[in-house]
């Protein structure tokens, strides 16, 4: 709906709260910045935004590393990646958990009001 400049630029203001955030002598390199983000949209068109404000978030919580000096576009993807592998991990254990309560749903055992036939009670001697 918006295109290609909206998503980059959405990209690169999220990715300039980190450098905001961080406590670097200088400022991320706004030619590299925009080059990382036009390449971080192009790879990673699959994510959804908030799951990109997630990774934000704890990026600037420390989970993936900090910055050594500046502003570093190389440990913004590594961290991305690892991100990536924890987003998976946690998306098997939802489905996971998802297929194994379907599972518990279907194998619920079924109630049955049959009563056999009154000779077949005269022989269990049931009444």
């Amino acid at each position: 709906m918006y295109g290609d400049g909206s998503s980059v630029l959405w990209a690169k203001t999220q990715l300039l709260t980190i450098d905001f955030a961080s406590a670097t002598k200088e400022s991320a390199d706004e030619n590299a910045l925009n080059e990382f983000s036009n390449l971080f949209v192009r790879q990673y068109h699959y994510i959804k935004l908030t799951e990109f404000i997630l990774f934000v978030a704890r990026f600037k919580l420390g989970r993936y590393g900090k910055f050594y000096g500046y502003f570093d576009t190389i440990t913004i993807g590594e961290a991305f990646r690892k991100f990536l592998k924890e987003r998976s991990d946690e998306l098997d254990i939802i489905i996971r958990k998802r297929n194994n309560q379907a599972q518990e749903q279907r194998q619920v055992p079924v109630e049955r009001n049959h009563q056999p036939p009154d000779d077949l009670r005269a022989k269990l001697k049931l009444r």
